[in-house]
Formats: C-alpha cells, structure tokens, sequence
C-alpha cells in the first residue's frame, strides 16, 4: 500500500509521472463516479455510498486513517475518497462529426481554471472534442481534473505536438477555421458558426500568434461595449460557443 500512495503522490505532483504511467488522480465521490471503469484502485477514509458501490463493481479499494489521507489530498476539506484513473486514449479522427463538428483548439492556454472552464462549457454546449497544443496547461493537472467537474470524461480531448499541421489537417477535413483574436474587425456575431468549425483560444496574456491567425478562416472578436479591455480565454471561449450553438438552433 505504502508503494500506492507515493504513486498517488507522484501523479499528483509530477506530469512526467502521469505520462509514463498514463494516469492521473481524481479527488470526491463525483469525480470518482464520473471516472466508472477507468478506475486503477482507490483510497478512501470515510464509509461514503460510492465505496460500497465501487467494491461491487470489482475495484479495489484501500481504507486509509483521516490522518493519511489528508496528506495525500489536493483540497482544503478532504472530501474522503480519490481515485488513480487511466487516461482516455482519443485520436484526432474522433473530434470530428461530419456537419456537427464543433472544436475548441487551445494553443497555450496556461491557467488551470480557465482550461477547466473551456473543458466543462464545451461539454455543456455539446462541443465535439477539445484540440490541446503540445504548450498548454497538462490537461490532468489536479486544478485542471477539478475545476472541469468530471467533463473531461465527457468528450474527446487530444494533446497535439504540430498546431500547423493540425490546422491544415482539418482544413482538409472541410473544417472552417475560426480564429478568437482580440483585435479582429468582425464582431463573433457576423460569422458564420453552423457548418463544422474549429474555434482557435490562445495564451491569456498574448492571445495567438500572428502567424496561426493568419492560417484561419476568419478571425472574430467578441463586442465589449463596457469599459473592460478583454476577458479571459475561458470566459471567452464560453461566449463564442453559446453563439455557435444559437446559430446551429435558430439560424443567422
């Protein structure tokens, strides 16, 4: 058991780790229901509901002292049950759905949160899949894995290492090219959203590069008539994807 909980650590605090072992640690009775079969094994400190059904579903599970599992937990209230899971294994061909695709394209979203709010708003607005460039924030960093509240189970997600050749790969795919930029001249309103399209989300601090903006489409920046200069990617992300769906439901 002692040779478990340092992997628990590990995992946790090491994305080296996650990659050579491809798992990742989910923390709370909701994210460890969400997990379902992808559970390794399990550590738990309280008699919660969620134990007895997962030891009848076959998984192992090991009772650890309150003591115990508040040195491993990642939270300021232990919520008493975590879980080693195995990573889903997605390929780019599962993002898309003929006239349904709808991507979301992160190319060096740093913030924990703000991926997280991505992750959770895609799957909420039945988003396709998630595209992650090889400098952005590690997908199962434990801020991410929670502030996505089990949706990163709900949807494809890949980690890519070229984000022009996956560009051109959907191109070719007949996937339009929608570029978030906040000095583009047409307002997200103006464009159209309805066929399949890949939503291209940069770097908070320095939004895409010039040259990636360049590849796209089109470019499209969201009407701020207040006295904010911007918001966040994740805000952001959120707002393009609730215009992309009202186009697919109500039209132009």
């Amino acid at each position: 058991m002692k040779d478990k909980l340092k992997l628990i650590k590990n995992l946790l605090e090491k994305r080296s780790i996650r990659r050579k072992e491809k798992a990742f640690v989910v923390e709370g009775p909701h994210l460890v229901e969400e997990a379902g079969d992808r559970i390794k094994f399990f550590f738990y400190c309280e008699n919660l509901p969620i134990v007895k059904i997962l030891e009848e579903k076959g998984s192992v599970g090991y009772k650890i002292s309150r003591k115990q599992f508040e040195e491993i937990s990642q939270v300021e209230t232990p919520p008493g049950i975590l879980a080693v899971v195995r990573e889903p294994e997605y390929t780019f061909w599962d993002l898309l759905k003929s006239d349904k695709t709808l991507i979301i394209f992160c190319l060096g979203v740093q913030d924990p949160g703000n991926l997280g709010t991505i992750i959770r708003t895609a799957d909420a607005l039945g988003a396709s899949g998630i595209i992650l460039s090889k400098g952005t924030v590690d997908l199962y960093n434990p801020k991410v894995v929670r502030s996505t509240m089990g949706s990163l189970f709900h949807l494809p997600i890949v980690t890519i290492e070229d984000e022009k050749e996956t560009i051109e790969q959907l191109i070719q795919k007949n996937v339009k090219i929608i570029a978030a930029a906040i000095d583009a001249k047409k307002n997200v309103n103006a464009a159209d959203l309805r066929g399949p399209i890949a939503v291209l989300v940069g770097n908070e601090g320095t939004g895409l590069p010039e040259e990636i903006i360049k590849l796209a489409d089109d470019s499209v920046r969201i009407p701020m008539p207040g006295k904010a200069e911007s918001l966040n990617v994740g805000i952001s992300t959120a707002v393009i994807l609730y215009e992309a769906l009202r186009q697919r439901n109500y039209g132009r």
